[in-house]
């Protein structure tokens, strides 16, 4: 190596890279070494979640049930529907009282599907997209992106990604993903995550299809996995021996420098087999499914779903998801739960069902649960995947009764402290753009506006 290969700040990461002739291939195994010579840290996350309808309400006089949370801004207690997240209160936001940013064609579950992570418009029936959007109005596409298409097309230093999608060297494999369980053929009502205006993405929806999309490499392959441990582990040992040889030659000034880069080399070479393998292996391969509505394996489909975008995350495989369990207008009949009729239909008979629907809600906040305990439970040494990720599960609606206020969201992990969780925030009738521009911000971008309902709205200032 060169005089020239060297600033004054340290070593030059990419002349050093250079040096030692690493291959494209195997540059997004390598540890990213910063100017300090501390352990690299991992990407940080976006990961949206879907799940139908609103919070429990009745058609009748008995009215929409109170999910407000009890308490002050750090000490509190969840809602029943809610109840099942309480162990990881700490690493929760309960943003309470938005309105939803939505408006356009056809009724509420139609515009709020489109508007739930876009705060946009949904159009009027346009060509080659002609939608029942419910009771017999009819609907075209959304107007504009999703907030998890903004944030991965954006790029910096404290952006999930710092190459732009222009890049030619991208730093993961996929620069989204998006899964979902039972979302129904393309319609207007059924999707709500788009690339842009009339632009929707289908998830892939069958769990053995999205096992073979994502980790028929080396990710699923023990050998291959081995093998990626093997390289990894040769790498650092040329950088160690590089760094080393350079530094008996180097100026006493960058020699501390040097010296910290090699001792952040060294416990990298340590947690090598716990951090970066462990924590990065294939889900349980999934049964066999065709994707389709099929009541008796929805709660196996989502499991498997949810087993297989933690480890996607995990493996780095993208840093910007979505997973969408179910739909508007949900046709799954949770028999599990002892009921005998469909989500939607139960939401709407003429009885007070709230104690049914809460009894839903609870069992969708158990399956959050389950995947933000195993995200938690994933060591990347700054922190647990979920600290890593900010993860943020919405629905269509306010409620089932078709209200749009207050939307039942929640958001967890930090975003690598990009949020200040453990905290219920009372946000009441705040638009929910607001909230879909904090996400941009959280994500490192400079996002003032997200939508045309309410543009330029600025951040959700109480998350700060």
């Amino acid at each position: 190596m060169k005089p020239s290969d060297f600033h004054r700040s340290g070593v030059s990461r990419r002349a050093l890279l250079k040096s030692l002739g690493v291959s494209a291939g195997l540059a997004p195994f390598l540890p990213i070494l910063n100017a300090s010579g501390q352990e690299p840290r991992r990407p940080k996350r976006l990961l949206l979640i879907f799940t139908p309808d609103g919070s429990a309400d009745s058609d009748g006089p008995e009215g929409p049930i109170d999910w407000k949370p009890v308490g002050t801004e750090t000490s509190f207690t969840l809602h029943q529907i809610h109840a099942p997240l309480e162990p990881l209160k700490s690493k929760l936001v309960i943003p309470w009282g938005l309105k939803m940013s939505a408006r356009g064609a056809g009724e509420q579950h139609a515009y709020g599907s489109a508007g739930l992570w876009t705060g946009a418009t949904l159009h009027d029936p346009q060509d080659g997209a002609d939608f029942d959007g419910g009771n017999g109005h009819r609907t075209g596409w959304g107007s504009g992106p999703s907030v998890d298409q903004i944030v991965a097309a954006g790029s910096g230093a404290n952006a999930p990604y710092a190459r732009t999608p222009e890049d030619a060297a991208q730093e993961t494999p996929y620069r989204t993903i998006e899964l979902g369980v039972q979302c129904g053929q393309p319609h207007s009502v059924y999707r709500t995550i788009y690339k842009g205006d009339s632009q929707p993405i289908h998830p892939e929806v069958n769990p053995g299809a999205a096992f073979t999309r994502l980790f028929s490499g080396p990710v699923g392959d023990p050998d291959a996995l081995a093998k990626v441990k093997a390289e990894q582990k040769s790498i650092l040992d040329l950088l160690k021996n590089d760094l080393a040889r350079v530094r008996t030659r180097t100026s006493s000034e960058e020699a501390p420098k040097l010296d910290a880069h090699l001792e952040g080399l060294r416990k990298l070479e340590q947690r090598l087999d716990s951090t970066v393998v462990a924590a990065c292996s294939a889900p349980t391969q999934p049964g066999t499914s065709t994707g389709r509505d099929n009541n008796a394996n929805f709660p196996t489909e989502v499991t498997s779903m949810l087993d297989i975008m933690v480890r996607a995350l995990a493996c780095d495989l993208t840093r910007v998801a979505s997973v969408q369990l179910s739909r508007g207008f949900s046709n799954v009949t949770h028999t599990w739960l002892g009921q005998t009729v469909a989500h939607h239909t139960t939401s709407h008979e003429n009885a007070d069902n709230r104690d049914k629907l809460m009894a839903i809600d609870g069992w969708y906040a158990t399956q959050i649960i389950g995947m933000l305990n195993a995200m938690d439970a994933i060591n990347e040494g700054n922190g647990s995947l979920l600290d890593n990720t900010l993860v943020v599960w919405g629905r269509e609606l306010g409620s089932t009764s078709h209200r749009m206020q207050p939307m039942p969201l929640v958001m967890a992990g930090g975003g690598q402290g990009a949020l200040r969780t453990g905290r219920f925030i009372d946000v009441n009738n705040e638009p929910h753009a607001k909230l879909l521009v904090s996400i941009c911000q959280m994500m490192g971008l400079t996002t003032n506006g997200v939508g045309d309902i309410n543009p330029d709205s600025g951040p959700l200032t109480k998350l700060a």
